[in-house]
């Protein structure tokens, strides 16, 4: 949907006439010449970008009738469009006179131009702004009131800042505020969306809390929410963060509840689940925040280098373990949505719906009722909104209507693995040679493809029974994420789908330390993802048995460390949400292939 054609004849700052022109989602302020020239272009802003305009009330006084009006314009200039250069984007404010005569078509082209930039999109939001002041390299305070605030309050956002003072400070606050705002930022790293995420869920009415989305802005050292919202490039964007704010559509994810044993304590995640090399990395960099997301390339260097292996048995309840079939159904989505894109800050149709379209919806049921408790779920509709939000009801059961869930999320119990779980069991691993030659860069499907030995199934085709996994083997580190990036030079689940119900699960067996280094080259883009080593899975839940607490007594979720002996996941589909410019993740170039193993 684009916009119509509507031009508005203004006097610019400088006295000189000019023309505001609105057109295929772009508008235009542009300087008349008077000797017939072309005009030249003062400003050319996306309607995404675009935040405000008001047209000056007329005076009150007899002896200024029919003088001049001010008109308003807020902007944030520069490139813009999130495939295109955004590192130049500013907050732009000017402001034109309306010659009298003009004024009623000035008011006309001030509606339009609304409405435009802002389809479906709630203006003058209610923003609750959490701000750690010490996150990252300490800068949040300071990119907060220089920058979020003025554009926030540009576009007529009405804002409650508040500061963290101490760890677990904003999970605090979001288990008692009222629920009143439409969005709640964070200023941080991922750490204070972990601490708000959870502070929602452990509310009373935690399925109505958690309707409110959250939006990041990128000021920690760990930030893979904005990396897997804005892309690599413009992870640290803050104003298309806030822009973000604004202008951005529901993208409903999934929450994980981690159980740990045998404290029965429960945690909420929405990132990833660690063991092994991928927590040294992180909680053993703690004293190097000031290098920011680069220390965490320091960790996995220092990791490879002592090879230490992780000693677990993991259950897993894989719905899918195919990486071919992974991908492929991963980049299919992406087409699909390619053809719904639109232009502007209107709301794709498509995008909630597919969000939430499971991979393989005739898969392994989880053993613990997540089915029931996902036919609670309030879901959106072909308009994006939640039902509650709609009217419609459905013809059959039209005397029936819907009454959302804003209840609790029930307690997690112990799960028990059924007879179909894949077991992986590292238990007896080392750092030694794996029982299996593996290449650098062989794909799962060439694996599947081997034949028997001597008419009997190969080690190989034994192991496919657990998704390549055999008994044994050393097991480097264990990782399961919900979202493609888990920083920006690691991109580890590449066909993560945001609101399919599912984990990705990541187990990476012991190989040379020189194939672990030359992995790092194509990190970033996913490319790890086709090694024969990486065994990868989607699941529904899992369980994980720690076999050497003194070697490794602690794991992370979402970056935060926690002690172990056991713990139990398990997901909650499609139950919290977070904002986005385009209603869903970044597509990666990962998604956009066409090679030859898919």
């Amino acid at each position: 949907m684009t916009t119509r054609h509507q031009d508005l004849p203004v006097i610019l700052h400088n006295d000189k006439r000019g023309l505001l022109t609105v057109e295929d989602d772009k508008l235009d302020v542009l300087q008349l010449s008077r000797d017939g020239r072309p005009p030249k272009r003062l400003l050319s802003c996306p309607l995404r970008n675009f935040l405000y305009t008001k047209l000056a009330a007329p005076s009150s006084s007899p002896d200024k009738l029919g003088e001049k009006r001010r008109l308003d314009l807020h902007s944030l200039g520069g490139s813009g469009g999130l495939k295109s250069n955004t590192s130049s984007l500013k907050l732009v404010k000017l402001h034109v006179l309306v010659e009298p005569i003009n004024v009623p078509e000035a008011e006309e082209w001030v509606e339009t131009i609304i409405n435009a930039s802002y389809r479906g999109i709630k203006r003058n939001k209610r923003v609750l702004l959490l701000v750690n002041p010490v996150g990252g390299k300490g800068k949040a305070k300071s990119i907060v009131h220089d920058t979020v605030l003025p554009i926030l309050q540009s576009a007529g956002c009405q804002v409650e800042l508040r500061e963290t003072t101490h760890r677990l400070h904003a999970e605090e606050i979001a288990a008692s505020i009222e629920l009143k705002y439409d969005v709640i930022a964070t200023a941080s790293g991922d750490g204070l969306v972990y601490e708000v995420l959870n502070g929602l869920a452990s509310r009373s009415d935690a399925r109505k809390a958690l309707q409110i989305p959250i939006a990041p802005i990128p000021t920690g050292s760990a930030n893979a929410v904005c990396t897997n919202l804005f892309g690599v490039k413009d992870t640290f964007n803050i104003p298309l963060a806030a822009l973000n704010i604004i202008k951005g559509q529901t993208l409903t994810i999934d929450l994980c509840s981690i159980l740990l044993l045998p404290s029965m304590t429960r945690r909420f995640s929405f990132l990833s689940t660690a063991l092994g090399l991928m927590v040294d990395l992180d909680i053993g960099t703690e004293n190097l925040r000031w290098m920011g997301d680069t220390r965490f390339m320091y960790g996995f260097l220092k990791g490879i280098a002592t090879m230490k292996t992780c000693k677990a048995k993991i259950h897993l309840n894989v719905v899918e373990d195919d990486k071919v079939s992974m991908a492929r159904k991963a980049r299919d989505r992406v087409r699909e949505r390619k053809g719904s894109e639109i232009l502007g800050a209107g709301i794709n149709p498509l995008a909630n719906k597919m969000n939430g379209a499971s991979i393989k919806p005739d898969g392994p049921k989880p053993s613990n009722g997540i089915d029931g408790e996902d036919a609670k779920l309030p879901q959106p509709t072909q308009s994006g909104s939640h039902p509650e939000q709609s009217n419609q009801v459905d013809g059959d059961n039209a005397e029936e209507e819907y009454v959302p869930d804003h209840g609790p999320i029930p307690e997690s119990k112990p799960l028990q693995p059924g007879p179909d779980w894949v077991m992986i069991d590292s238990s007896g691993g080392s750092s030694s040679k794996s029982s299996i030659k593996r290449s650098s860069v062989g794909s799962f499907r060439s694996n599947r493809t081997r034949g028997s030995e001597n008419g009997h199934p190969s080690e190989v085709q034994l192991a496919q029974k657990n998704g390549g996994w055999i008994d044994g083997e050393g097991m480097l580190y264990f990782y399961a994420g919900m979202m493609p990036w888990v920083a920006r030079d690691l991109m580890q689940w590449p066909v993560s789908i945001s609101g399919d119900g599912l984990i990705d699960v990541v187990v990476q067996s012991v190989v040379p330390r020189m194939m672990m280094a030359n992995a790092i080259t194509g990190a970033e883009k996913g490319e790890a993802y086709w090694l024969e080593c990486q065994h990868y899975y989607k699941v529904s839940e899992f369980i994980v048995e720690n076999f050497d607490k003194a070697a490794q007594p602690i794991f992370t979720i979402d970056g935060e460390s926690f002690p172990w002996d056991a713990f139990h996941v398990q997901v909650h589909p499609r139950i919290a949400n977070l904002l986005s410019l385009n209603g869903d993740f970044y597509v990666s170039d990962f998604l956009q292939k066409h090679d030859d193993k898919v």
